[in-house]
């Protein structure tokens, strides 16, 4: 067989997969890997190291460091592209022939150099972005962090019109798809990859309920709160708030039932994903996908959410869905006392894991790359 090499550009150190991108990205490229694709991975290194397990599956190895945020204010690009543009970069891209697969658009401003028609680019899309930080501004209350996000949705519808440039767009969820096909005429839908291959979830009864996401993201930050404040504030069942600065949330409440959990470890976290008798997560922006939300359908029991949290995915035939504080404190109470059955877990491995497999995802991508 042909030799096949592929250059990767990760907008973050992809390992360790603590959190939805990274899981994402490393999950893709391990795939990718396994299909006998040799790798040439770029990532952009602001704060995650360069750790030795990735040399596990690439040929080659660069990172490049983030540029500031202070020529914000004298940009047009938005931030997430500008502080990742790389002539160091695009020339080792541009040295041979392989194709490329661009992680985001934070990673797209090599479409911009005219050396882009010599090879073909591929764009694989965490989100519909200009949407993204739409809601973001809108979610905080903080005058100079809404600007940002003002700005930066502003730019970033902008400059998506250049994403024409790529040879295919793959989207994350089925809410993006329709959205890109709307503007492009070539997206090809390919689910997230995921960090669990097969569902493990357990029957009987779990202690407690589980929120859980990276804290110093304000979608994350809005949806704890609230669940501090209005579902949780007159309950006696216990909550767990896990991930990256969850301890931040510790002054916001007196309660007796709610504990957090600081930045755990990857297994620790499946752990409580996996031990909690339901794992509640509400959105606030139905945008991109809820890996939260797959990681806790192979993984634990009863999964509470709101809406958001399942629109345009098709996850909410698996899920107990409220549109409010109140039926989510109605459903809490109710499947806190009933044990999760074995009916619901064979439910998921008919269905989910043909739809989020990871091996055969990654033989669609590599079919659409490289022709076969």
């Amino acid at each position: 067989m042909k030799e096949r090499f592929l250059h990767i550009v990760d907008l973050d150190v992809p390992y360790p997969p603590n959190y939805g991108a990274a899981i994402d990205m490393y999950c893709r490229l391990k795939s990718l890997h396994h299909l006998g694709i040799r790798i040439i991975l770029h990532c952009f290194e602001y704060g995650r190291g360069k750790p030795a397990k990735l040399k596990n599956y690439c040929e080659q190895i660069y990172y490049y460091p983030r540029k500031s945020m202070l020529p914000f204010f004298f940009k047009t690009d938005p931030y997430i592209v500008f502080s990742r543009e790389n002539k160091k970069m695009y020339d080792r891209i541009f040295a041979d022939k392989f194709p490329v697969l661009l992680e985001g658009v934070h990673t797209c401003g090599i479409l911009m150099d005219e050396r882009y028609k010599k090879k073909p680019f591929y764009v694989r899309m965490h989100n519909v972005e200009h949407e993204y930080y739409e809601y973001l501004a809108k979610a905080t209350t903080h005058k100079l962090r809404k600007y940002y996000y003002e700005k930066e949705s502003e730019r970033l519808k902008v400059f998506e019109k250049n994403l024409d440039r790529a040879k295919c767009l793959f989207s994350v969820s089925e809410r993006d798809h329709a959205t890109l096909s709307a503007q492009f005429a070539n997206v090809e839908y390919i689910p997230p990859f995921i960090y669990h291959d097969e569902i493990d979830s357990k029957p009987g009864r779990g202690e407690y309920v589980l929120y859980h996401g990276n804290l110093t993201v304000e979608e994350n930050l809005q949806a704890a709160e609230f669940l501090i404040n209005e579902v949780f504030n007159d309950l006696t069942i216990p909550l767990i708030i896990a991930g990256t600065k969850a301890s931040y949330l510790q002054d916001k409440t007196t309660s007796p039932n709610i504990d957090f959990i600081d930045s755990p470890s990857s297994p620790d976290l499946r752990n409580l994903i996996h031990e909690a008798q339901i794992n509640v997560l509400p959105t606030f922006q139905p945008t991109g996908i809820k890996h939260k939300l797959i990681n806790s359908l192979f993984a634990g029991r009863y999964c509470v959410v709101n809406p958001q949290m399942v629109e345009g995915n098709g996850l909410e035939k698996f899920c107990h869905v409220a549109k409010d504080a109140a039926e989510m404190k109605r459903i809490v109470e109710e499947l806190f006392r009933i044990p999760f059955p074995q009916a619901e877990i064979d439910l998921r491995k008919a269905t989910l894991q043909n739809i989020y497999s990871n091996r055969g995802n990654a033989q669609k991508l590599v079919d659409i790359i490289f022709g076969e």
